[in-house]
C-alpha cells in the first residue's frame, strides 16, 4: 500500500489491554489479507501499541499472553513502550482503550499525531482486566474484537481500490 496505515493502541501500562489489541488487531487483519502477520507491513500496515504511563520493557501480563495464543496471536514478544511523539507522529490512526487514555495523549502531546478515537466508541471505556483471572481476560479480548472488526471494516472501506495489495 504506497500511503500506508499505522495503528497505535494505547492504554495505561502497554501489557494488557494495548498490547491485546495490537495482536488481536495484527492477527484480524492479516486473516482477512489472507497473508501472517508478519507480512503486514509490506502489505502497507504497521500496528503498534504503547502506554501513557508505561515503563519500556516489561512483558505483557501472563494471562493476556495465554489469551491471545488462544485466539492465534502471540504477545510472548512484547516488551512495553511509552508513548512518545515519533509513535503519534508516524501514525494514521491513534486508538486510545479509555476517554482519560484519549485526554492524556492531547495533554502530554497537543497537536502531534492524529486525533485519538476510543476503541469502544460510544460504548465507552475498556475496562482493564489486570489483576483479573482467565475469563475476564478472555473477556477483555472478545471485546476488543467486536470494536476491531468495525474499526478494520471502517479502514478498509476507506481505502483505495487495491491499496491492500490484494
Amino acid at each position: 500500500m504506497p500511503s500506508g496505515i499505522s495503528i497505535l493502541f494505547v492504554c495505561t501500562g502497554n501489557t494488557c489491554r494495548s498490547p491485546m489489541a495490537e495482536a488481536l488487531c495484527k492477527r484480524r487483519l492479516a486473516d482477512a489479507l489472507g497473508c501472517e502477520p508478519a507480512e503486514l507491513p509490506s502489505r502497507g500496515y504497521e500496528i503498534h501499541s504503547a502506554g501513557v504511563a508505561a515503563w519500556a520493557g516489561d512483558e505483557a501480563s501472563p494471562p493476556a499472553v495465554e489469551i491471545i495464543r488462544e485466539f492465534g496471536g502471540d504477545l510472548t514478544g512484547h516488551r512495553s513502550q511509552p508513548v512518545d511523539p515519533e509513535l503519534l507522529a508516524n501514525a494514521t490512526h491513534v486508538v486510545a482503550m479509555t476517554r482519560t487514555h484519549a485526554m492524556a495523549l492531547a495533554m502530554q502531546f497537543p497537536g502531534v499525531g492524529p486525533m485519538p478515537e476510543l476503541l469502544c466508541g460510544d460504548d465507552g471505556d475498556l475496562l482493564d482486566p489486570i489483576g483479573g483471572d482467565l475469563d475476564v481476560y478472555r473477556d477483555c479480548a472478545g471485546v476488543i474484537i467486536i470494536h476491531l472488526d468495525r474499526i478494520l471494516s471502517e479502514l478498509r472501506r476507506a481505502e483505495p481500490t487495491g491499496a491492500d495489495g490484494a
